[in-house]
């Protein structure tokens, strides 16, 4: 497998939905001219000839099929096939039969779509009737064969629920599911919604419990994938380390370089420096991609690759990455 560099790409904050959990509620709506995406798209492609890397891009916003420029991003893609792949991260909801059949044309990666448990959770955090659209939106891109996966946010609200979204998932034959869990990123409340270590490890055995459990089914379709952090705890599978700052980086929709979405460390603005001039000069960027093990993490036997498991979420906790992941298996 040809190692790639990531790019999440948000193309603005337009969207037809407003989340419970949604990183960007707190800010206000930009959307950049056609012609500033395309500088940073430019930008991107400098950074992977100076990196002699190929590159995959995650188009996600907001929700990216709410940008005027979306398929005008696509076209310029598909001119860079032999370089660039692209994935789409959405919520679903405006996939109709016909913009399937437009996404297949340009033969994306994978397409993902999030779902939050079962209809009355969902509902709650995505919004009412969101349930019954996400369906028909799998269902669009499932008839066009394109490769479809369900995105799981786990919370304190609907971890348990992941037994829901894997049974969702076999219904309407998506492909995979993964899932992560919620990042906090602002005021109290949104600590709330953060699990905890005890649920933390409930949650993972949730996961562990329902990927057995399919793979016992003959002529299942469905995966569930659990390579993130600390998933390999249960499942006894290579260790997942965070290539935030190294191999993925994010760019916002005002043009700000961060490592992660859920490590919103802004290193530069796009239209004051370069990609590639932020990606090698950042002092945050350089300390992730040194990949240093947490003092409390030394003597576990998986740290040369974990290296202290979410990093965004201890740095969320502790605003300090030299910490092990709150949810980590003490006996580790």
């Amino acid at each position: 497998m040809v190692k790639r560099f990531v790019l999440q790409w948000h193309l603005s904050e337009n969207c037809n939905l407003r989340c419970l959990h949604c990183y960007q509620e707190s800010h206000e709506p930009i959307q950049l001219k056609y012609e500033k995406l395309v500088d940073i798209y430019n930008q991107f492609k400098e950074l992977l000839k100076k990196l002699k890397m190929k590159g995959h891009i995650n188009i996600t916003g907001g929700e990216p099929l709410c940008n005027p420029y979306f398929f005008k991003i696509l076209d310029l893609i598909k001119k860079d096939k032999e370089l660039i792949t692209f994935s789409i991260l959405t919520n679903g909801t405006l996939i109709t039969d016909e913009i399937a059949k437009k996404i297949k044309s340009y033969n994306p990666y994978y397409v993902q779509v999030s779902l939050e448990g079962g209809k009355k959770t969902n509902d709650y955090i995505r919004g009412s009737g969101t349930y019954e659209k996400i369906a028909k939106g799998i269902i669009n891109l499932r008839n066009q064969d394109i490769f479809t996966s369900i995105s799981f946010t786990a919370t304190r609200l609907n971890y348990k629920e992941f037994p829901k979204v894997v049974k969702y998932a076999r219904k309407y034959d998506v492909n995979n599911v993964w899932s992560d869990r919620y990042i906090p990123l602002g005021d109290s409340e949104d600590k709330n919604l953060a699990l905890n270590y005890e649920q933390t490890r409930k949650y993972l055995s949730i996961m562990n419990k329902e990927r057995n459990k399919l793979r016992k089914i003959k002529n299942n379709n469905t995966t569930i994938s659990m390579y993130r952090a600390l998933q390999f705890q249960m499942t006894n599978d290579f260790a997942y380390g965070c290539t935030a700052g190294d191999t993925l980086l994010t760019v916002m929709e005002n043009g700000d370089l961060v490592p992660c979405r859920r490590m919103p460390i802004v290193v530069g603005n796009l239209f004051e420096k370069s990609m590639y001039d932020l990606y090698k000069n950042s002092k945050i960027l350089k300390e992730l991609r040194e990949k240093k093990i947490p003092d409390d993490c030394l003597d576990c036997e998986h740290s040369e690759m974990c290296h202290g498991g979410l990093k965004c979420l201890t740095y969320a906790i502790y605003k300090d990455l030299n910490h092990k992941d709150i949810g980590c298996d003490e006996n580790c």
